[in-house]
């Protein structure tokens, strides 16, 4: 696990040489404040003239001032330090996430996700703050303090040396020993503690329609008192530790001032200098103060890192070198005998093959569970066929990166996201060069007019201040910004009255002419004006053609037309 964080200090190696030096430098002002301080009060004890004190208050003031100084800046490098670390780490799991396939991104739960992007990095923030960059400047301190009591006499570094051992050592360990399994169950129950509310906020309306409310909170408590509990036993064996600390501490002054006085006796050291090195001890001991709670939390940090290195170690889906086609010019789509299905379940596409000429109008028509939308999920490569072939401009789909065909292909689906931040951020996702009186022009175009003048406004988490027609409106309109050769349309007027539907798809047609446009629906609006219908059922493409040529016999599509006409006049 160290060598785990320490590969992530390569790249900052002197910003890390510059937190430590700092750090070793503030303790020893600090040592150098505490034994100074001790030598003036001895001295100025025996009534000197004052011109005989004019050193060391100065050395006093210097070690004084300049500790709050080098800690200042010791504070400012270690920090920045940490928050660059954090920053290439999250950049990182982005990355690393956007190179899964939604294969991988579907067996994991949103909580568990959420809880590696902020809980597990945010853990390693202690472990550099206050494990990795503690540990080194302790161990400078201690030999650099050994090393001057060792001047004076053999005896008090070799004294000195072993209690900042017991407390740099002997205090870390007992901790370790402490927290042993504590740490995998918080980190744990953290992480289930945010699956858990999660999925709760995301199901919240259906939990309050369905009386669960009681049920959910009660489960809740029962997991906050869990950690709750682990909160308790971290805080009884912080206090104890930290008394050990203090214990080894103030023992070992104790120590150095037992074997000091023989020597003063003896006169091997001056009287007024008993006061400085014990003291000096004393401070020195700041080096290792904290390392009982911090190593505390060791375990916690362990598991932290482990869950997020088990997905930054883990292959992505693309592999360097195989995607490195160029999009071709030509945007002829053909499915060819592609068979797929969802984790070893029931197949949910069989032998599908049909092609789409650039240019031209496609509707993929059917009941929900069809198969429509996965004809969609395995064109953007969400997903990738357990057989068959999908092709762009005669050259195969995976041959292609998801940045590539994003950049050409436009998708519009039934429950598009909807960022809670302004209207104008929302629509720039979609071509960040518009400008303001682009904005307003596509609101309105839609019909969304009243938005069209607070493009400032806050959209609500999941777009919440908007009704879901309007919802699928602003996603349209955001659609509209981007100039793509390819366009996909999955449900995007399922929440629309019929009026505002037939406007909606006029727009769209007229506005398409020249694009590939492929239309996911089960509402059989403007058929008419397709080039090709495509009726799937149960992962089958059952019936083709057009529209007049599938309504002129008895065929399903034409039983979903009577029974669609039905339905709106009732």
């Amino acid at each position: 696990m160290i060598h785990k964080w320490l590969s992530l200090l390569k790249k900052h190696r002197w910003h890390f040489a510059g937190a430590i030096l700092l750090g070793a430098a503030t303790i020893l002002a600090g040592i150098g404040l505490m034994s100074t301080s001790g030598y003036l009060i001895s001295r100025a004890a025996q009534r000197p003239m004052i011109v005989d004190l004019f050193m060391i208050t100065a050395a006093v003031r210097f070690f004084g001032i300049s500790r709050a100084v080098v800690r200042y800046f010791e504070r400012l490098v270690s920090h920045d330090l940490t928050f660059k670390i954090l920053l290439s780490l999250r950049t990182r799991l982005y990355r690393k996430l956007d190179s899964f396939s939604m294969h991988w991104m579907m067996e994991r739960r949103p909580g568990d996700l959420l809880a590696s992007m902020v809980s597990d990095i945010e853990t390693l923030q202690n472990a550099y703050l206050r494990i990795i960059s503690p540990a080194v400047v302790a161990t400078l301190i201690s030999l650099i303090t050994c090393f001057f009591l060792w001047i004076f006499h053999p005896g008090l570094g070799i004294s000195t040396l072993l209690f900042l051992a017991l407390g740099g050592i002997g205090v870390p360990f007992l901790a370790i020993r402490f927290a042993r399994g504590r740490g995998k169950k918080d980190a744990q129950t953290r992480t289930e503690l945010k699956v858990f509310l999660v999925d709760r906020i995301q199901g919240l309306q259906d939990l309050l329609w369905l009386g669960h409310k009681t049920k959910s909170a009660t489960l809740f408590a029962d997991m906050q008192m869990e950690l709750d509990q682990v909160e308790q036993r971290n805080a009884g064996s912080t206090g104890l530790l930290e008394g050990l600390s203090s214990f080894f501490a103030h023992t070992g002054m104790f120590v150095a001032l037992i074997l000091s006085i023989p020597l003063v006796i003896s006169g091997e050291i001056q009287g007024t200098k008993l006061a400085m090195l014990v003291l000096g001890v004393l401070s020195s001991f700041e080096a290792v103060q904290n390392f009982g709670s911090a190593f505390l939390h060791l375990e916690t940090a362990e598991e932290s890192t482990n869950r997020l290195f088990s997905i930054l170690d883990k292959p992505s889906s693309d592999v360097p070198g195989e995607k490195s086609e160029k999009i071709p010019q030509s945007h002829h789509i053909v499915f060819k005998d592609v068979c797929f299905s969802y984790q070893e379940r029931q197949t949910t596409l069989e032998d599908i093959s049909f092609d789409i000429p650039q240019g031209s109008k496609t509707a993929i028509v059917g009941t929900s569970g069809s198969g429509k939308s996965t004809l969609i999920n395995l064109l953007m490569q969400f997903w990738e066929t357990d057989k068959g072939l999908i092709t762009l401009g005669n050259k195969d789909l995976i041959r292609f990166k998801k940045e590539q065909l994003a950049s050409v292909v436009n998708v519009v689906l039934q429950d598009s996201y909807i960022f809670n931040r302004s209207i104008r951020e929302n629509l720039l996702i979609a071509n960040p060069e518009a400008k303001d009186s682009r904005l307003m022009e596509v609101l309105k175009t839609v019909g969304l007019s009243f938005l069209a003048e607070h493009l400032d406004q806050e959209m609500g988490t999941h777009g919440m201040k908007l009704s879901g027609g309007e919802r699928q409106l602003f996603a349209i309109a955001r659609a509209l910004l981007k100039d793509a050769p390819v366009w996909i349309f999955d449900e995007p007027t399922a929440n629309l009255d019929v009026d505002t539907e037939r406007r909606i798809l006029r727009l769209l047609l007229s506005g398409l002419h020249d694009k590939t446009v492929i239309f996911i629906t089960h509402r059989l609006i403007n058929m008419d004006q397709m080039d090709q219908i495509l009726v799937m059922q149960q992962g089958r493409i059952i019936e083709r053609g057009t529209h007049p040529q599938l309504i002129s016999s008895d065929t399903h599509y034409m039983n979903m037309v009577e029974l669609q006409g039905e339905l709106l006049k009732d």
